[in-house]
Order: structure tokens, then sequence, then C-alpha cells
């Protein structure tokens, strides 16, 4: 029952879907919304008129191109629309819609009716997005476990597309679609796909409790989904007829939880990792040989994929990358493995796909970090005798200046802004993973260019890696003599406290800068034990489940 209210609900939300109400009766399906569809005999039709301004009161027939007209059931009305059942029996051809009430006739339509007119309702009574419909996970224990296939989020009326596991190791997946003007056709008839990815159709008929409802049973679902893709596409197609194309979200990490996305091209650490556009570079570093590479590898989170770029003019490791105003700065770095700091600049930019060289930083330096604030680039620490080194860029003009030391002087740290403040945290204090790490988190305030201190970090981590997401800072991995940290910690500059979350499934270092891309933290690459020899190809991503704003 459950989902039949919620169907109800959604025949009387359509209004804000006309732009503008036509002077005739303009009939669509109540599913896919499609201006230019065909209805089906016993399928739930939407009706749009001015002269609909009461919730009940109506009649509407339908004539076919037989010739008898027969009267539809009215299955909910609102201001300005009106869902009814084309009457059993219509049939095919060209017909003609009529809402009537006890003064007469308020508007008349032409249709189109078909024997199929297949439709999928969705979540927001849109006709796309995520499907009105569930996820059905039948264990091999012979338990069963039901959900949506959309939810809300705090603060948002949209529903998104729920994810759920496609690839249970202990269970067969199953999708309950609900829809309309698909009962007409033989099963045999129906098929669908996922991601392109055919899947079986268990069954496509009406559903028996709402008139003109139908339902889809898809599945069980392959496996082949798991933590590869973000959204899928749903396809279902009826005798050759397509229904509005849906979204699902078979692979995306539960809230809170974490999950893999394609690997690297090349493995690699010891880089930078920056976001500009929705695509995320992983820039210079080193593979195991440690011997340092021009390579950049660039990453569609749209489409899960890696392609190289063009690559680093002058190639670095340990370098500070940061973006701004559609270019990406690569800053500082090491020309080899062990002790070649540089100052210079880089700048790419992905329209042209081109490099150039701008103004040198203050001081060579590698293994700090560099945040933007309103603008302005600020870069602190570096591996000794350049661990308090703090200077800012001005991209507008091409200028550094030299500002007040960081107070505890680190490297192999992590930076972020947040309210418009930089945030340092964590690092090392040698330039080798066996040395004394840092759990300080200090904060610059340009406005006041003066430093504070924020609770410290929960354990001394050096090595790690960080993002800002919703508001919050979230730290990961980082490297000490003897492994890796797998450590998640969360720190909230509202509330000035630490939060421990769920551990890295692959503990890594290496790595400066991570990306947070629509609802999910990016963490590609990066050591996988202690020293410079283990760069990878993994990636590694998780979607936080709350805000710190």
């Amino acid at each position: 029952m459950m989902i039949l209210r919620f169907l109800v609900c959604a025949f009387l939300s359509l209004t804000a879907l006309v732009a503008q109400t036509p002077p005739n009766f303009a009939v669509v399906s109540a599913a896919s919304f499609a201006r230019d569809g065909a209805l089906a005999p016993e399928m739930i039709a939407t009706g749009f008129a001015a002269a609909i301004t009461d919730t009940t009161g109506y009649t509407v027939l339908v004539r076919d191109s037989a010739g008898p007209e027969r009267n539809a059931q009215i299955v909910a009305a609102a201001r300005g629309q009106v869902s009814f059942v084309v009457p059993a029996g219509t049939a095919v051809g060209n017909a003609t819609i009529t809402l009537r009430n006890s003064t007469g006739v308020l508007a008349s339509g032409p249709a189109r009716v078909a024997r199929v007119a297949p439709g999928l309702f969705t979540a927001n009574s849109t006709g796309d997005g995520a499907p009105a419909g569930f996820v059905l996970t039948a264990h091999r224990s012979g338990s069963r476990d039901l959900a949506e296939l959309f939810e809300s989020f705090p603060g948002q009326t949209h529903l998104e597309p729920r994810p759920f596991d496609s690839g249970a190791q202990d269970a067969e997946v199953y999708l309950m679609l609900f829809g309309t003007g698909i009962r007409g056709a033989a099963l045999s008839a129906v098929s669908a796909t996922i991601a392109g990815q055919p899947v079986p159709v268990q069954a496509a008929q009406a559903q028996g409790g709402f008139a003109g409802l139908d339902q889809v049973n898809l599945g069980p679902l392959p496996g082949t989904f798991a933590n590869r893709l973000g959204l899928a596409e749903l396809a279902v197609t009826v005798d050759g007829v397509p229904a509005n194309k849906l979204l699902l979200a078979p692979t995306l990490p539960p809230s809170g939880g974490w999950g893999t996305r394609a690997n690297l091209i090349e493995a690699n650490s010891e880089m930078g990792i920056a976001e500009l556009n929705g695509k995320i570079y992983v820039i210079g570093g080193y593979p195991s040989s440690r011997v340092t590479v021009a390579t950049v590898q660039s990453y569609d989170t749209a489409t899960d994929r890696w392609s190289l770029v063009a690559p680093l003019p002058t190639p670095v490791n340990h370098l500070m990358p940061v973006t701004f105003n559609n270019k990406l700065y690569v800053i500082g770095g090491q020309t080899d493995a062990n002790v070649a700091y540089t100052n210079i600049v880089q700048e790419y930019d992905p329209a042209t796909n081109t490099w150039r060289r701008l103004a040198n930083m203050p001081t060579a330096r590698s293994s700090g970090a560099a945040v933007v604030i309103e603008g302005r680039i600020y870069v602190a620490g570096g591996r000794p005798p350049r661990g308090a080194d703090f200077a800012v860029y001005d991209p507008a003009t091409d200028t550094w200046t030299a500002l007040p030391d960081l107070p505890t002087q680190r490297n192999h740290l992590i930076a972020a802004a947040h309210g418009g403040k930089m945030f340092v945290i964590g690092g090392r204090f040698e330039g080798g993973f066996q040395s004394q790490q840092a759990d300080a988190v200090e904060i610059y305030d340009p406005r006041t260019n003066s430093w504070s201190r924020g609770a410290s970090l929960p354990k001394p981590r050096g090595g790690l890696n960080g993002v800002e997401a919703l508001g919050c800072i979230h730290t990961f991995g980082g490297e000490f003599a003897t492994g890796v940290h797998p450590d998640h910690d969360v720190y909230n500059p509202v509330t000035n406290t630490w939060l421990s979350l769920d551990p890295l499934p692959i503990p890594v270092h290496g790595v400066t800068g991570a990306a947070f891309v629509n609802g999910l933290i990016y963490l590609p690459g990066g050591g996988t034990s202690q020293g410079g020899t283990t760069g990878s190809r993994h990636h590694q991503v998780y979607r936080p489940n709350f805000s710190c704003r």
C-alpha cells in the first residue's frame, strides 16, 4: 500500500511540469509525461486544462478511432489537472478526449492510442530521476530486505537515487518498478538494461492493487556493476517502444561508506591531486621505481574514465597543487626522490591542454600544502629546512609575498580552507618517514595575518591526505616507521572537535590533495606500505553523510 499512496500523491503534484496550461485538453502519460507519446488502453493518463478548478465533479470521455465513446475512471484531480484510466477496449488509432462537468464540455483534445505506451513512475513525479520502486535483496539464508530506490536528504525536497548493493555475495538482487501502459505486451516483448548491460525481466503485468498500475520486476541483477559506476541509466523497452529512462545508484557507496572507482592508468605515489570542473588530475609523483614522472592523468567523474593530458614541462614529485579560475597550479616539489627541491610554479590550462611557467615561489620547497582563499594561493610548510615557510601568491599580478612563519615547522601535512581561514593539520618534523609526527592543528586568518591553535589530531600523523567536504575537513591515511595509517578522522571547524570514522579499506600515504565532487570524496593512488616503492593504481571513494556547516 505504501507505493500506492505515493503514486496518488504523485498524480496531484504535476501542475509545475506544465509551463503554460493549453486552452484545450492536453493529455500525457501520468508516469513519463512524454508530450509526443501515445496512450494505451487501461493506462493512467493525466490531462491538463485551465478549466479544472475543483477536485471533484468531472467526467472524462474517450472517443476512439472506431467511434464508441467510453467513460474513463478518474484517479485523482487537482487544480489544472486530472488523472484517469484510459478505458479498456479503446481502439488503436486517433482518439478524442473530452473533459466535462455538470455545466457541459470544459475542454477537449486529440490523443494517439497504441497497444502499449510504456511509462515508469518516478520518485519526483517528473518522468526522470529515481524510480518510484523498490530493491529486493533475497539472501541465501531465506531472509529478504526491501528498500526504496529513492531517498531524501535534510533540507532538500528533491529525491535522489538511493544506493544499493547490486553485487551482494550471499544474495540475489531484484528491482520492483511501477509504471503504466505496459500490460498490453507479452513478457517476451519486454527488455531492460542498466548502464547498457541487459538484465532479466521476470514480470511485466498489471499490478492489481491500483487501477491502471503495472509492475515490472527485474533480476537477478548481474554483479558486474559493483564499485564501478556512479549513477546508472535504467532503460526498459516494451514491444519495441522505449519507456522514459531513469537513474539508479547500484554502485554508489552507502552513506558514510567506502567504495572504489576505475583504477589509475599508471601506478603512482608522492603526487598531487586537484579537481577542476568535474575532472580530477593526478600530477607528477613517482611509481615504485622512485623515478619522477611528468605524467598527468585526468579522471572524468561523469564517465568513470581516465585519460592522459599534456605532461608537466618539469617533472616533480611531492608537489603542492591547487585549482583556481579554471586553471591548475603546480607549486614547488622535488625533481628527484631525495632533496632536489624546487621553487618553480607551473600552470595548466585544460581549455588548451597547455602549460606555462609563472613567477617562482620565494623559497624552494616540497611536501607542503596549498589552499585558495579569496582568489589568492597560500602555501605552508615543507621539508627541512623550509618547514616553517609560509607565502601567498596572487594570480592576478603573478607575485609572491612572504607571510608569518608556520608556528610548528613540518612537512607531509595537509591544509584545507574553511570560512576564509587556512587549517594546517598533522605532518612530520624531519624529511624521512621514520621521523617524529605531529598532531598540531594551526589556523591562519588572512584578515588579521595571524595564527591560532585548533584541537589536536586524535593521534600524530604524517604523510596524511585530506579534503574539505560539506564544511568538514576529512583526513586520511599517512605513513609511519613500520606501516601506513588507516585512520579516517574528521575535524569540525565550527565546534573545534574531531570524530573518527570508518578507516580506509586500503591504507595509503604519499598523496597531496583529494577531491570532493557530487557527494563523493575521491582518493586515487598512493603508497600502500612505508617508503616510496609501493605506488598503486587503487582508486578509493568515500560518501560523507553529515555536514559541519
